[in-house]
């Protein structure tokens, strides 16, 4: 594995690992993570472009990719908000001007379409969060973060374990979107956790005990958890899949009143825990569904 995949593999793990420890403890997690790990991210991509001895010209990627991504993190009015907003459009024309340029000019190189998946996967990842498949706007950054450390696949002389068959297998799973897929699938240990603690305490209730346990009100209002009953229409009713709300602390107050002393709740699972993980798992073992093509 050469230095500059070791060196991202590292540095994003270590942010990633930092982040993960702040959003256990307070499930929030700063943007300033982001930012570094895109930034340097786009350092990395420019010393690639730099040893593939690419065309020169591939360094304008760089310029749209920064537009697209600081820009999330830019507090600022939107284009149309408020009337016209001059700043945010010319930034916006030129860095898509640019892109139109780059594939206009080399649409029939390979090495193109590699730099192309970041600002697409930028797109996608965002669509995800407003249709809130991903759920967290911290998760959501990390992921367009991780798009710009790794367009393509990180490849060493050992690793990944399962190899790319062919040079197009970067573009049917990018790796961004194999690290989701595999945070996604470490989240299937949650529902076991749960099913094995209230079988601990012989608490069987099916399928809550799949989602959640029971929790006092008392403790469920310190901490990181959501109701999974509410009062509707003067009853307590039962939803497995409580989405993440302000309206908690209401619920749990409306229980109380009901006269509830303990009530099934879920846990707030930070999400960039499994992420973390995920990086080490796409790098070093790769991808499954390759294994079809071998």
């Amino acid at each position: 594995m050469d230095w500059i995949v070791a060196s991202k593999i590292v540095l994003a793990f270590s942010i990633l690992l930092l982040a993960s420890r702040a959003d256990w403890k307070t499930r929030e997690a700063s943007d300033a993570y982001w930012v570094v790990l895109g930034v340097a991210g786009m350092i990395f991509l420019a010393v690639q472009i730099h040893l593939d001895a690419a065309d020169p010209s591939y360094y304008l990627i760089l310029f749209p990719i920064a537009v697209f991504f600081l820009d999330i993190f830019w507090d600022r009015k939107g284009v149309l908000e408020d009337g016209l907003n001059l700043v945010p459009l010319l930034l916006y024309v030129a860095a898509l001007a640019t892109l139109a340029w780059l594939v206009l000019e080399h649409h029939g190189d390979a090495y193109l379409w590699g730099l192309l998946l970041v600002p697409i996967l930028f797109f996608l990842f965002i669509l995800l969060y407003q249709f809130d498949l991903i759920k967290g706007g911290a998760d959501a950054k990390a992921l367009i973060a991780l798009a710009i450390m790794f367009p393509l696949y990180p490849q060493g002389d050992v690793f990944p374990l399962i190899a790319l068959p062919t040079e197009m297998s970067e573009f049917i799973m990018p790796f961004p979107l194999l690290i989701l897929f595999n945070a996604a699938l470490l989240t299937l240990a949650v529902p076991l956790a749960m099913l094995a603690l209230n079988l601990a305490r012989g608490d069987v209730s099916f399928p809550a005990m799949l989602f959640g346990y029971r929790m006092s009100l008392d403790e469920a209002e310190k901490k990181f958890v959501w109701p999974m009953e509410r009062i509707v229409d003067g009853e307590r009713k039962m939803n497995y899949f409580p989405r993440s709300s302000d309206a908690a602390a209401d619920e749990l107050e409306e229980l109380r009143e009901a006269g509830a002393d303990a009530v099934w709740v879920t846990p707030k699972v930070p999400f960039l825990v499994p992420i973390t993980i995920s990086v080490l798992i796409s790098a070093f073992i790769g991808n499954p569904f390759f294994l079809l093509f071998h």
